[in-house]
């Protein structure tokens, strides 16, 4: 038996996303690195600030204060669930 990972729509992760701003919940990304295109794993960073017309998001390392500006667009998983269009 395998494990079948949900899948979500891109306006849904929105939402998760907004609600993770407000709780200050930690959340588990997936994204695409711009430059090359590798995938980086943000695993239980914050979301920092959200910019919706601009289409980005900023998530902060607890552990570290890092901060990191990704696109939305960019995010391929949250969470475990999987984003389409």
């Amino acid at each position: 038996q395998y494990l079948r990972m949900k899948a979500i729509h891109f306006t849904e992760m929105l939402r998760q996303i907004d609600q993770a701003y407000q709780h200050r919940a930690l959340v588990d990304v997936y994204a695409y690195k711009g430059e090359t295109g590798a995938i980086v794993h943000y695993k239980g960073w914050l979301v920092h600030h959200v910019a919706w017309r601009q289409g980005f998001i900023r998530l902060r390392n607890p552990k570290n204060r890092e901060l990191r500006t990704i696109p939305q667009i960019f995010i391929i998983q949250i969470n475990n669930q999987k984003i389409y269009l």
